[in-house]
């Protein structure tokens, strides 16, 4: 009889989380994408929003002539907030919700690089290879944060060089996860953990300031 009333009473606590979690992902997502809109109107002639993954969602925005790229494309992803699991294993495995974010430039750009948190190795090491690029040695402090890799490490470094994108990139350290470029696809990657809706905003700034930033060096 106590196994019985003991499972009933765990189905109700699951039952009761995923509720709560519902709410709260559908909650935030809505914050989220509010905030996308907002911050990318300006910039596009159209925004648009279709659901992706347990809550999260994707929006294409069409960029305006002015604007580095002609499209950009972006993807929330929620944590599994619905699964009362998710709340002790999340003290270990740290998920957040995330953000990753995809450009694509009007003109060619004249190489691939790679920004990645200097403590994640094997995902370097694994990038380098699959990617044919190669490590970038500096003594700027940027480099004691992260690593980057490159197809042209003189150009890498003209592009590093600019002590703007340096500090946004730096300050949004605890958060961003990959900057990519792509030369072969004429793409930035952004790959950011977000914390609340202003990180999505803080996000999307250093994106488009990389986006910004690329023209300077486009053939």
């Amino acid at each position: 009889m106590y196994e019985i009333t003991l499972i009933f009473a765990l189905a109700f606590l699951f039952l009761i989380a995923y509720f709560i979690g519902m709410y709260r992902n559908r909650k935030i997502a809505v914050s989220y994408a509010r905030t996308v809109k907002e911050h990318m109107s300006p910039h596009s002639s159209f925004v648009g929003f279709r659901p992706y993954s347990r809550g999260g969602f994707r929006t294409l925005c069409k960029l305006k002539e002015k604007e580095p790229f002609t499209e950009i494309e972006m993807a929330v992803s929620l944590v599994d907030r619905e699964n009362l699991m998710h709340y002790p294993l999340a003290l270990l495995t740290k998920d957040k919700d995330r953000l990753a974010c995809w450009g694509f430039f009007k003109d060619s750009i004249p190489l691939s690089m790679e920004i990645l948190p200097i403590k994640e190795e094997k995902l370097c090491l694994k990038v380098a290879s699959e990617r044919g690029l190669t490590r970038v040695i500096s003594g700027d402090d940027f480099y004691k944060y992260f690593a980057v890799l490159a197809s042209n490490q003189e150009i890498a470094d003209k592009f590093l060089s600019d002590r703007r994108l340096q500090k946004h990139i730096l300050e949004l350290k605890a958060f961003i996860k990959r900057v990519s470029l792509s030369e072969r696809e004429a793409r930035l990657y952004l790959i950011g953990e977000l914390k609340e809706a202003s990180s999505v905003k803080s996000l999307i700034d250093v994106f488009m300031h990389c986006g910004e930033h690329c023209r300077k060096f486009q053939r």
